[in-house]
Order: C-alpha cells, then sequence, then structure tokens
C-alpha cells in the first residue's frame, strides 16, 4: 500500500430536499488498499459511494482519478474509467440469466451480437471463483437473496476494474460465503487494485481493511489506521458517545402458547415442521442459510402456500394469502425491504399508514388528523432521521428504511411477528435500537420469530433457537445451552448424513430455450388446431389463393405489433398506433395518390415522416415531460385521430394503383411484404435473444434501476422505442392505403387494441421486461385467424370485438398467474 491515491474525493458536498447529504468530504483509497468506510445510517456513506459510481452528481467538490480530475455523467462513464461498485440491494434483472446479468452492458462479441459461449465460460469461471454452485444459465429471479448478492459481486469482478466499491456486500451471506469473499478482496488488494468496503459488520472491517474512515452527519470525523484501532473507538466515533453492545434481558416468564405449528410442509422445500411459540418469547431460526428458514417463515406468513396445521392463541388458520396472516394478526417483515417491504417512489408517511387506512376512515374517507398522529408516534418511536413524513422512503438510509417498515406493522399491534434478517445493512447504534423495540414486541405480549444469518445475534437476542436443517427443525436450543458448536453443528450433522426432508436442494435450471420458446410452441398448437377448425369449416381455407389473403391481413397487423413489441419491452404502451395508421392512410390519399404530383419517393418520405413525428412526440412527452405512457399516449391518440379527420374527414381520395401494386405483389402466392415483415421479425428475434439489443431492452423495462447502473442509456432506449414504433404504424399504414386503395380516418382505429392483444397473446409481459418477437408474429396470425374462423360461423362483427376483449383480458391473466407462480418457485412471492 504505497503511491499517490488512484481513488481521491474533495470537498465533496450533496444535498437532497431537506436533507444535507454530503458536506465537504474528502476521502482517498490508494493501491493495494482495501479502504473501510464506516458511520450510522444516514451519515452519508452510500450516497458518497453512489457519486464515484456516476449515479448521483456531486453539488460540489472534486474527484480525481490517479491525480486528474474527473466528471462523471453516469455509471457508463464510470465503468469506462475503472469503478466498478457492488450495491448493498442487489441492482439485478430478475428475468435475465446469471451470465446476462453479470455482464450487462458490456457483453463479449461484436457490434450487434454477443458471443454468449464466451460470456457463459467466463461467468462459470467467475462463479467457481466465488464458490457458486450455479448454471450461468439460471434465471436470477429463481435465486435467493444470498445468491443474488454473491452475483451482484461477480458482476464487478467480471469488469476487472481497478477501483471496487463494496457497499454492504456481506449483508446477506453466510460465514462461510463471508470468508470465501475475503479471501477474493484480498486477492485483488494483492494484484494492486483498490478497494472500498462499507459495512455495518466492525469485526469484518476491523479484519479486512487497512484503513477506515468514519462519516457522521455527512462530514468526514477520522481516518485512522485499521491496525490499533478496536471496535469500541470506531462506535465512540460514529455516535459522538459511548455505546453499550449489549443485549436487551431475556424473557423471564412467556406466557401461555401463542402460535403452533403442527406437520407444515411445503414439497420441494421443506416437511414436518413442528414449533410452539409463547407469548412474550423470541424465537430464532437458525441453521444453514438456504435450509428452509425463510420458506417457513413465508408460509407462516401466508406468503408461500403450504399444508399442515397453524395454530393461533388455539384457533386453526387457513393461511392462503399474506391478507389471511394480517387479519389474524400475523405480521410477516421481509427481507429485501427494497423488494418486498417498501414503497420506494412513495413518502414516509404513506409506507407507514398504507396497511391502516381502512381503520382510520369514515365514510371512505380517511382521518388526516388520526393519520398524521400515528404516523408522528412512529417517526418519533423510533428516531427516523428524515426532515419531513412528506420524504420520499427512497432517499432514506438502509437502516432508516428498515425502521419505517418496523413503524408501519408496530402500529397494528399484531399477535405475531416474523423477522427476516430485520437489522441486515444497519449500523451498530440501529441495531441496539431494533433489538430493544423486538423485545419490547415481546415484552407486550407478542410471539416474535427471528431470522438471521447470525448466529452471534440469534444467540444475544433469542430466548430459544430451532435448528433447520433441510427443511426440518433438528434442535430447540434454550438461550442458557446455546453455542455456535451447538446451532452450526446440529445443522451441519445432519445435512452430512442426508437425512432429513431432503427438500432444499438446487433445482435444475430450466434450458434458456424452453424458458424461451415454450410459450412459442403452446401458440404454433393452437394456430394448428384454428387452421384444423377452419379446414372443417371451409375447404378453401387451405387453398394458395386464401393463405396469401391471410398473409397480407396479418402483415399490417404485424408490422404495428413490433412496434407495440419494443414499447411494452420496455414496460410503456402506445395507444396512438392505430389513429397514426389512419393519418398515414389520409396523407397517402393525398401525396400519393394517382394524379399527386409531388413524386413517389417525397410521399413515401412523407408517410414515414408522420409515423416518425408521431413517435417523437411521445418520446418528447414521456422523457422530457415525464408524463406517464398510458396518459401521454392517450393524449396523442386523440390529437392524431383528429388530425387524421381533418386531413380526410371521410373516406376518399386514391392511392396510386402501380404503388399499391408494387407493395402488394406476389412471389408464387405470399405477398413479397409479408415475406419482408417475416424477415424483420426474424432479425428483431435474432438481437433480442443473441444481440446486444435484448439484454438492454429486457434490463430497461424488467429493472430500470439495475440498467441504469450498468451504464444502459435507459432514456436513449426508451426514445428509440417510441420512434421505432411510429415508424412501423407508418409502414402498416402504407400497406393498409394500399389494400384498401384510399384514405379513411377509421382504417386504424381497430389496431391499437388488436396490437396490443398479438402481443400480449404472444407471451410479452404486460409490466415489461419479458417476450420474443416470434411469440408477437404468432400472436398476430392467432389473432387474424380467430377473426377469419368467426367470420366463417357468421359472428358479428360486434360479437368479433367482445372476442378480441376477452382474449387480452385471458392473456392479461395467464400472464398474472405465470407471474405468481415464478414468484413463489423462486421464493419471492
Amino acid at each position: 500500500m504505497a503511491g499517490e491515491a488512484v481513488l481521491a474525493v474533495e470537498g465533496i458536498g450533496k444535498t437532497f430536499p431537506g436533507v444535507v447529504a454530503l458536506d465537504g468530504v474528502g476521502f482517498d483509497c490508494r493501491p493495494g488498499e482495501i479502504h473501510g468506510l464506516v458511520g450510522e445510517n444516514g451519515a452519508g456513506k452510500s450516497t458518497l459511494m453512489r457519486i464515484l459510481a456516476g449515479v448521483h452528481p456531486p453539488d460540489a467538490g472534486r474527484i480525481l482519478l490517479k491525480g486528474r480530475e474527473v466528471r462523471l455523467t453516469g455509471p457508463a462513464e464510470a465503468h469506462a474509467l475503472g469503478i466498478a461498485m457492488v450495491y448493498q440491494d442487489t441492482r439485478l434483472v430478475p428475468d435475465l440469466d446469471i451470465a446476462a446479468n453479470i455482464f450487462l452492458g458490456h457483453e463479449p462479441g461484436g457490434r450487434l451480437l454477443v458471443d454468449r459461449a464466451a460470456m457463459r465460460e467466463r461467468t462459470a469461471a467467475i462463479l467457481r471463483r466465488l464458490g457458486l454452485d450455479l448454471d450461468p444459465a439460471t434465471r436470477v429471479g429463481d435465486l435467493g437473496l444470498a445468491e443474488r448478492q454473491l452475483v451482484e459481486i461477480g458482476r464487478a469482478l467480471a469488469v476487472e476494474a481497478p477501483v471496487l466499491i463494496l457497499d454492504e456486500p456481506t449483508s446477506s451471506l453466510t460465514p462461510p460465503e463471508v470468508l470465501r469473499l475475503f479471501a477474493i478482496l484480498r486477492e485483488l488488494r494483492a494484484e494492486g487494485r483498490s478497494l472500498v468496503f462499507i459495512s455495518h459488520r466492525l469485526p469484518e472491517v476491523l479484519g479486512l481493511t487497512d484503513r477506515i474512515t468514519v462519516l457522521k452527519d455527512g462530514r468526514v470525523v477520522a481516518t485512522v489506521p485499521t491496525k490499533g484501532t478496536d471496535a469500541e473507538t470506531l462506535v465512540r466515533l460514529m455516535v459522538g458517545r459511548d455505546t453499550s453492545l449489549a443485549y436487551p434481558a431475556k424473557a423471564t416468564a412467556p406466557g401461555a402458547v401463542r402460535l403452533a405449528v403442527e406437520g407444515l410442509a411445503a414439497a420441494g422445500r421443506f416437511a414436518d415442521v413442528r414449533l410452539a411459540v409463547r407469548g412474550g418469547e423470541i424465537v430464532g431460526l437458525g441453521g444453514i442459510q438456504g435450509s428452509g428458514q425463510q420458506d417457513i417463515a413465508r408460509a407462516l406468513g401466508g406468503v408461500l402456500p403450504a399444508e399442515g396445521t397453524i395454530s393461533l392463541d388455539g384457533r386453526a388458520l387457513t393461511l392462503r394469502e399474506p391478507a389471511d396472516a394480517l387479519a389474524a394478526g400475523i405480521i410477516y417483515v421481509p427481507a429485501d425491504r427494497r423488494r418486498e417491504g417498501l414503497f420506494l417512489p412513495h413518502a414516509v408517511r404513506e409506507n407507514i399508514a398504507a396497511p391502516h387506512l381502512a381503520r382510520w376512515a369514515r365514510l371512505g374517507l380517511v382521518d388526516r388528523a388520526t393519520e398524521a398522529a400515528a404516523v408522528a408516534r412512529g417517526i418519533a418511536g423510533l428516531a427516523i432521521r428524515t426532515p419531513s413524513p412528506e420524504q420520499p422512503v427512497a432517499t432514506l438510509s438502509g437502516g432508516n428504511q428498515q425502521k419505517v417498515v418496523f413503524a408501519r406493522w408496530q402500529l397494528a399491534e399484531p399477535r405475531v411477528y416474523i423477522l427476516d434478517e430485520p437489522t441486515q445493512g444497519v449500523d451498530v447504534a440501529t441495531k441496539l435500537e431494533l433489538y430493544r423495540q423486538i423485545r419490547a414486541l415481546a415484552e407486550g405480549g407478542a410471539a416474535v420469530i427471528v431470522l438471521s444469518a447470525d448466529v452471534l445475534e440469534l444467540m444475544g437476542l433469542c430466548d430459544r433457537i430451532l435448528v433447520v436443517a433441510r427443511g426440518r427443525i433438528v434442535d430447540d436450543v434454550p438461550a442458557a445451552e446455546a453455542s455456535e458448536e451447538r446451532i452450526v453443528g446440529a445443522a451441519v450433522k445432519l445435512a452430512d448424513t442426508g437425512h432429513g426432508a431432503g427438500p432444499v436442494q438446487r433445482r435444475r435450471p430450466v434450458s434458456p430455450l424452453r424458458r424461451r420458446y415454450a410459450g412459442v410452441a403452446l401458440l404454433l398448437v393452437l394456430i394448428v388446431a384454428l387452421g384444423a377448425l377452419a379446414t372443417s369449416l371451409s375447404p378453401w381455407f387451405l387453398t394458395p389463393r386464401n393463405l396469401g389473403s391471410l398473409a397480407i391481413q396479418v402483415t399490417p397487423l404485424a408490422l404495428v405489433a413490433l412496434g407495440q413489441l419494443l414499447v411494452i419491452l420496455l414496460g410503456g404502451i402506445d395507444l396512438a398506433v392505430g389513429p397514426t395508421i389512419s393519418l398515414v392512410t389520409a396523407v397517402a390519399s393525398f401525396l400519393l395518390a394517382t394524379d399527386a404530383g409531388g413524386g413517389t419517393a417525397l410521399g413515401l418520405a412523407a408517410c414515414l415522416a408522420t409515423g416518425l413525428a408521431v413517435g417523437l412526440g411521445n418520446a418528447v412527452l414521456i422523457r422530457w415531460l415525464r408524463i406517464p405512457d398510458l396518459v401521454a399516449t392517450l393524449a396523442t391518440y386523440s390529437i392524431v385521430f383528429g388530425l387524421a379527420l381533418i386531413v380526410r374527414p371521410s373516406p376518399g381520395g386514391s392511392f396510386d394503383p402501380a404503388l399499391a401494386g408494387w407493395i402488394t405483389a406476389k412471389w408464387g402466392p405470399v405477398p413479397v411484404v409479408a415475406l419482408a415483415t417475416l424477415a424483420l421479425f426474424l432479425g428483431l428475434e435474432l438481437l433480442l435473444a443473441r444481440g446486444r439489443l435484448g439484454p438492454r431492452l429486457y434490463a430497461t423495462g424488467g429493472a430500470r434501476e439495475a440498467a441504469f447502473v450498468a451504464g444502459i442509456a435507459i432514456d436513449r432506449v426508451r426514445v428509440g422505442a417510441y420512434l421505432a414504433c411510429g415508424l412501423f404504424a407508418a409502414l402498416a399504414g402504407l400497406v393498409v392505403a394500399a389494400r384498401i386503395g384510399s384514405g379513411d380516418p377509421q382504417a386504424g382505429i381497430s389496431f391499437t387494441v388488436t396490437s396490443i392483444t398479438a402481443v400480449v397473446v404472444g407471451g410479452v409481459g404486460v409490466a415489461g421486461g419479458r417476450g420474443t418477437a416470434l411469440g408477437t408474429l404468432l400472436g398476430c396470425i392467432l389473432v387474424i385467424l380467430m377473426q377469419n374462423v368467426l367470420n366463417q360461423l357468421h359472428v358479428s362483427a360486434y360479437w368479433q370485438y367482445v372476442w378480441t376483449g376477452g382474449l387480452l383480458l385471458l392473456a392479461v391473466g395467464v400472464d398474472a398467474l405465470r407471474e405468481r407462480w415464478s414468484a413463489i418457485r423462486g421464493g419471492q412471492a
């Protein structure tokens, strides 16, 4: 550890609304150094690191890399300059596999296509280095919290950056995983890398780092050499006073059994779980992480379906969903507060008050005075550091976010608390406060179950510890007899013998091809079945002429659905595509008429420019004015439809027959434009499945923040998608105009609903982040084929609208069920 600092900051300041996060902070990290950064929650640690990662711009001060001042305009620039960051709350894309997440934004390969084989090979090497026995093709959404944390670390290792920032990297890891990570970090230090290590676990900081910087209230209190510094000194510097590290006293006289469980089982997760927790008692669930503790807790909270008997105060319960548990008086507080515990964009007040509004309402109106008083009690009782109850909870530190979760559920006054990693990622002072709060809950008569990967925390806080191994409770350890050897030994012994329920095993990942194209195969089956039905209804269905006619009907829908696919993949929607088609037919009826004097090329350019202008208008409203997609495109729908009626109030005009013949020309029985459209879909499918475009669309739609910190220009991606959607709608409008031979302000109106239906039926997730181009194409074919069959059955056009709407609802319902099932399989319900 010598030489000029690789990374340094001078006079860094950062203010958020109502909060001074950093005030004149100076800090440096030398080559071959692991530099610790500690402080209470809200001290400014994560804010400083996010500035260094390019996520937040500083309001004052400067950043130096090897003595040269740099300005970080975003994560992409930080990556380019050699700064990588591991986030405390993982920034991963659930619907992408491990390999795609680790190399998101810097995939190996050419300019368009990714070298998937090389990416999988390099990912496998990183996973082996981390001690993870995982297939690189495993979907990240199917991983546990600790595994996701290690994948996040693997992503930083893949960059091979000279500066590596780790924000609470061990918060979800087991002791063996922590030891493995520390060995890797020491290897990186030996290679000359500069590492910044942030943690609230002071023994880890003292055992790993070379120097330690202490922050308090946004300022640097001290930078000290690790050698010769102890935990008490760091705590005193962090909080400004001496703090006792003692746990609250144990329960002396717990009450009657409050929660009783008999024969609880969930296939593949745990079996024959039996436990009893008394009022006033804190019971821990311990053992090797991933042995079934979290699954048991989620089942008791109604999150995970399970069989068996759960009784509360002697009354048997049926827990089908979390609402049933809440109604009975059982509160489950999940470990992943960002994904499952908080409404991040909303205010502290809204987060605390959300479950209690019905109790505070009269005639449907919330009593704001009652709400404000209750929220104020929660903030004061837990000393939540927030400038206002209206502060967005996303802007608070991790520890204060955890306090918000506690404040919310304390107001419910339940009979059972199930706390999953309640002190994860919080500082020493906040831990002590939460310990006192948890003990106070028990002393108030509640039964409390605590899950923690920290064995010492379980021993210090709990009255009893139930050891879980392979999905069974294998030991019941009273506090007086608890030791690390007994708790870990009981878990390891059973795991080694192979006895027990045996459900907690690694699921084999679903084949990438199967995961991607199972829905496509099902659509093919449905299309064949419908085709068989149509053939039975009409002997002319399979004739080349009729199939060619169907192809030309599918083409405009497929073109507009192609653009709609790009938008929905991003979690958006474009309601203006139908009126855009109408407007393009109206414009074409003047500029591409038989006697138009402007020239075909100019007329075609004007039609395409019309679609691009609509797409650009949507992009401006959504990207720069921050209007939600639904509202923005609904407004555009009305504006563009009005313009179509102004340009062509009623059907009329003409379309150059020669140009129409060129657009509808056939190669044999198949329209050439249909073949061109098929080529577009195949090309897009290749880019989605094997290109750089796919991960960017899926990440932006499925996990916007993960895409941003990976250096993806998410705003550019969204603008490009809406421009493309407008352009494809214009192409569809030209095909429609060529078919009808004139302009019609009503010609495209039905395409808005049918294009959305085709995309969703094609398997694209309505919330974004998942879907295929091939599925969308088959969705278009299915919709048109269904209309053809309904026509042969002499079903009126009015009822066909009902069929289309019903199909859309069915597809959305199936998508919701699939999301629910995926969440249950991944333990994230």
